[in-house]
């Protein structure tokens, strides 16, 4: 409704999955839940202004497609019905979730995908619930944001001649900017406070037999302590990053997810006491008339202006490095169909079996992609407009460098880029990134040469992906104004 001004409602809701489900992984993360060390959450923040309505939900997941993504996102726009445009789906990339069924077809036993379905129908309708209920608790609202910084992060990308291994890279520069943004209600209560930082949340390693938000779940537990209101973590650009205290080898990681979580949440919380929406400062005065002591007062607000909402998107085509020809890639497939016999046969450990299914899947893309004209797939650049701050997601594992030329590109005083927004097509590496020699099928390296085959793309992309991803993202930031 417009003539209103600012109204906002959040909330959060716990997703965790039933015991005995599988994290995300192949060779890594790919060990059953045993038991829970801290609870998985999903929040909504709806916002109204002007007549227009949206829609903000993250959660701890680890991986969807971009399907999946737009099954929650359409499932959501029809019961506060606004357009879907309108809803935006951000996952943490958190390593200790369970996975949704598309990650696990043709590579688990088929109760695994059911109990898996059945999860994916829960988390559903907890996005729905959540945004419903912050939509029902939509109040006056005034909101600010400002950015500080957190150096609890570590370039990741190492480099062994000319391979490139999942490492660390002291001094590396990386982005370690904290971005906050506070809706409060008109006295000033909190109502959400969101928070965006680049990093994998690998803190509660692949060892670890527990159910975990890594790092964004102490930092919320701390900031809804000490501030208050709904907490929400967004997750940046952080495809090349990992924690500084490294992925977690030991089988209870309890202590390093606690340790760098309470530290991000205590920046987040420096920075969100600093802001103020309902009071301000102006001219100095004096202090009861007494001469030589000037200061500026606070002075409280009256107005509860309306604030420019909006949402648009934007698709690029992104291309593939050259593919095999069909012979080699039926030959491919062939290849990995008698390896999981064999390695069923042999008594293989469970994550060689798990890792020659996927091996299959991905070998049976490359077939599918060999046989189209100009294979390509769906790159998605996905905006908000809150006043004058923007909000841009990329359905793709982006590398910092990508968010910070977008920030520093984009037509708005403030923008917040995010990674892993409606689903999560495959890393996105610069030109720059790729081996001197390129990136060439079929992508003999592990890391991160082995995404492809984990997320069922024929090959890497194209180089020029990455600057078709920035333009993308341009394009839509400027569609906002």
């Amino acid at each position: 409704m417009s003539g209103q001004g600012l109204r906002a409602g959040a909330v959060n809701l716990t997703i965790n999955p039933e015991l005995g489900m599988a994290k995300g992984g192949l060779r890594l993360f790919g060990s059953p839940i045993e038991k829970v060390d801290d609870d998985l959450y999903l929040g909504a923040i709806v916002l109204q202004s002007g007549g227009t309505t949206l829609c903000l939900i993250a959660c701890d997941l680890g991986n969807s497609r971009t399907e999946e993504a737009l099954e929650i996102r359409t499932r959501v726009a029809e019961a506060l019905e606004i357009p879907v445009v309108n809803v935006m789906f951000n996952l943490s990339h958190n390593h200790s979730a369970a996975d949704l069924p598309t990650m696990l077809q043709g590579n688990a036993e088929n109760d695994a995908i059911v109990q898996s379905e059945r999860y994916f129908e829960f988390v559903i309708d907890q996005a729905v619930t959540a945004a419903t209920t912050a939509q029902s608790q939509l109040r006056p609202a005034r909101m600010a944001h400002a950015w500080g910084e957190s150096d609890l992060n570590i370039y990741r990308r190492e480099w062994n001649g000319d391979q490139d291994i999942l490492g660390e890279v002291p001094g590396h520069r990386v982005d370690d900017s904290v971005g906050v943004i506070r809706f409060d209600d008109l006295e000033g209560n909190p109502i959400a406070i969101l928070f965006r930082y680049s990093c994998h949340p690998v803190v509660n390693g692949a060892q670890s037999p527990t159910l975990s938000a890594d790092f964004p779940g102490p930092a919320r537990k701390i900031i809804e302590k000490n501030v208050g209101g709904t907490v929400l973590f967004l997750q940046g650009c952080g495809g090349n990053i990992n924690p500084q205290v490294g992925i977690g080898y030991e089988k209870d990681c309890s202590e390093e997810v606690y340790r760098m979580g309470t530290a991000l949440g205590a920046e987040v919380v420096r920075v969100a006491l600093g802001l103020r929406t309902n009071k301000f400062q102006k001219d100095r005065v004096l202090l009861h008339n007494v001469p030589n002591i000037l200061f500026k007062p606070w002075r409280e607000r009256s107005d509860h202006p309306e604030v420019i909402l909006n949402a648009s998107h934007e698709i690029a085509k992104f291309n593939f490095v050259e593919l095999p020809t069909k012979q080699e890639a039926e030959a491919l497939a062939k290849y990995w169909e008698n390896e999981i016999v064999e390695r069923e046969k042999r008594g293989a450990l469970t994550w060689e079996i798990r890792v020659a299914k996927k091996m299959k899947l991905w070998a049976d893309s490359v077939v599918a992609g060999v046989a189209e004209a100009n294979p390509s797939r769906d790159f998605e650049a996905h905006a908000f407009r809150i006043g004058d701050l923007a909000i841009v997601g990329l359905n793709v594992e982006a590398f910092f460098e990508t968010g910070e030329e977008i920030r520093a590109s984009s037509p708005w005083p403030d923008t917040f880029v995010l990674g892993y927004t409606n689903g999560t097509i495959m890393y996105l590496p610069r030109a720059q990134d790729y081996p001197k020699n390129g990136w060439k099928w079929p992508n003999t390296h592990a890391l991160p040469d082995l995404l492809p085959q984990s997320y069922c793309q024929p090959a890497q992309w194209h180089p020029d992906s990455e600057q078709k991803a920035v333009r993308a993202a341009i394009s839509v930031l400027n569609k906002l104004k």
